[in-house]
């Protein structure tokens, strides 16, 4: 039941739930239209890339919808209008394994029909810019092969929300949505959206133990590239920067310690799909002002780094909201051995040109 309380009346009432059913509510007419109309409904922020999805290869299954999440990864959405069915999860799977496929050109392509069907004409490059800019996500270059999954319905059957809390536990990122109707008036119904699986108030709680539990790294063919990428640029790089150096993480960037806080030298790539690699000394403390301060202070050493890297020393003092930073760049998003012999020369160069630099104002 839904208890509703009017301020201005003071007035406390209630609306008894109903079903879709029962007012001619269907999937495809109402529901999918809805949840294109306000994405949130499924409880997070989605870009839509297509609806009634049926061309995959050799068969004329039917995806009902096909969406993006804010870190970039493909969510396949299967809604249904009451009851779940027994075997909606396994629906659901057989869609995220034609979609696990899918290329950036794919989805592109995609997105741009679905747009120009409501004669909102948008080019590939337009579409491909609409994405980019709505994954938050700075590592993000390419889908992954692991689609999210969301099963959306009024209710959920019990051999259902079993099958999905199992597939949980082996790294199915899988999750259940309740679309809850209520009568409000002869004219009006009213809808609470609720996810139900996994559970929001212990949802980080909840993740972080089924990451566990699969013990964990599994990584995406760009995150391993990141990792033997760095490994090999620390082993090139040998014993010349006199500092032990971590282990890589499956990430676009690679930081060195300077011994002060939020303060580092970085190798990383950059641009989506990337583009271009840096070698820099990143200054990412809290304070704007202590940041700037910093970067004046290498200013002196400018004509020696480009003297002995043979490179334009870039100096950033507003990076971001807050940070600053003095990189040399190539324009190279390839892993090449041309490339990791460029970034290990240059960190040596800069880290034996800054660090006695840095090891000073320490002491200071």
């Amino acid at each position: 039941m839904l208890f509703i309380y009017d301020k201005k009346n003071k007035a406390f009432s209630s609306r008894e739930e109903t079903d879709f059913r029962s007012h001619e509510i269907t999937e495809r007419k109402d529901i999918e239209k809805w949840v294109i109309k306000f994405p949130e409904m499924l409880g997070e922020e989605l870009l839509i890339i297509t609806t009634e999805y049926d061309q995959f290869d050799k068969t004329k299954e039917r995806l009902d919808l096909l969406a993006l999440d804010k870190k970039g990864k493909l969510v396949v959405a299967e809604l249904k209008r009451d009851d779940s069915g027994k075997h909606v999860e396994l629906q659901a799977i057989k869609y995220a394994a034609y979609c696990s496929t899918m290329t950036m050109d794919d989805v592109v392509s995609l997105r741009r029909t679905f747009i120009n069907k409501s004669n909102k004409k948008q080019s590939d490059e337009e579409t491909k810019n609409t994405i980019f800019d709505f994954i938050d996500n700075d590592d993000f270059e390419e889908f992954d092969d692991k689609p999210r999954i969301m099963l959306v319905a009024k209710e959920f059957r019990p051999e259902v929300t079993s099958s999905v809390l199992w597939l949980r536990k082996y790294g199915i990122d899988i999750s259940c949505i309740k679309l809850t109707p209520y009568m409000i008036d002869d004219n009006r119904i009213g809808i609470v959206s609720s996810v139900i699986i996994p559970i929001p108030e212990a949802e980080e709680y909840i993740i972080r133990s089924e990451r566990k539990e699969r013990s964990e790294k599994t990584l995406t063919r760009t995150q391993a590239e990141y990792v033997k990428f760095h490994k090999e640029l620390i082993r090139l790089i040998g014993d010349k920067l006199l500092i032990s150096l971590p282990e890589p993480r499956p990430q676009a960037y690679y930081q060195i310690p300077t011994g002060i806080g939020s303060v580092h030298f970085e190798w990383g790539f950059h641009g989506r799909p990337r583009s271009s690699f840096e070698v820099g000394l990143h200054f990412e403390k809290g304070n704007r002002d202590a940041n700037q301060n910093l970067l004046k202070e290498m200013d002196k050493s400018k004509d020696r780094i480009e003297k002995e890297t043979g490179e334009k020393v870039i100096f950033q003092e507003d990076w971001g909201k807050a940070l600053a930073r003095l990189y040399v760049e190539k324009n190279e998003g390839k892993m090449t051995d041309e490339l990791k012999k460029w970034a290990v020369k240059n960190m040596i160069i800069l880290y034996g040109l800054l660090q006695p630099e840095l090891d000073t104002l320490k002491k200071s």
